[in-house]
């Protein structure tokens, strides 16, 4: 097997630091076989339309890092947007004193793709499906971009859009927020 100096370099150089590599775990995972299978086929259902929702739990060092690392880099080469985010007493999935905001936070803050692996691509997420919205008006109205229609057409499909989420559980502060956004 052969490992390109680059990422061979980066393995090592994450490893003596103490930290899970973000790239190249294929080349120095060991003894997870069943464990990433169970993890990829729940990838293959999404990939088919299906959903899937796991906890991963163990003591500190056990590879739950590496294991979730290796998954997720599975997971974005099949152009799929993922994040983590560590529960902790901070961070739990609800609580009084802001724990559960703590949680999102952490998670749309890690949010990664491919071409923004280390975090913080909710903005390349959104500004992609506004620019698909711009790309399909402007096919279909062959208006020019600058004409002020063009715009009035694209904020009426993204309203569209946003309003069908206002009916979901914190969907109008969600919907509230994309409209901003644009």
């Amino acid at each position: 097997m052969n490992i390109p100096k680059r990422m061979a370099g980066a393995v090592i150089h994450a490893l003596q630091g103490g930290v899970v590599p973000r790239i190249g775990l294929q080349y120095i995972a060991v003894g997870r076989e069943r464990e990433i299978e169970a993890l990829l086929h729940d990838i293959e259902v999404m990939a088919d339309g299906g959903a899937s929702f796991r906890f991963i739990s163990g003591k500190y060092g056990s590879g739950k890092s590496f294991l979730l690392q290796t998954v997720r880099n599975y997971a974005m080469d099949r152009g799929f947007a993922v994040c983590d985010a560590d529960l902790s007493p901070e961070r739990r999935l609800q609580g009084a004193n802001g724990q559960g905001l703590a949680t999102y936070k952490e998670l749309m803050q890690n949010l990664s793709t491919k071409s923004k692996p280390d975090g913080g691509a909710i903005s390349l997420i959104l500004d992609r499906w506004i620019n698909g919205i711009r790309t399909n008006v402007a096919a279909e109205s062959g208006l020019d971009l600058t004409d002020p229609q063009f715009h009035k057409l694209v904020e009426k499909q993204i309203y569209t859009v946003v309003d069908s989420l206002s009916a979901l559980v914190h969907g109008f502060d969600f919907a509230t927020l994309l409209r901003i956004y644009y």
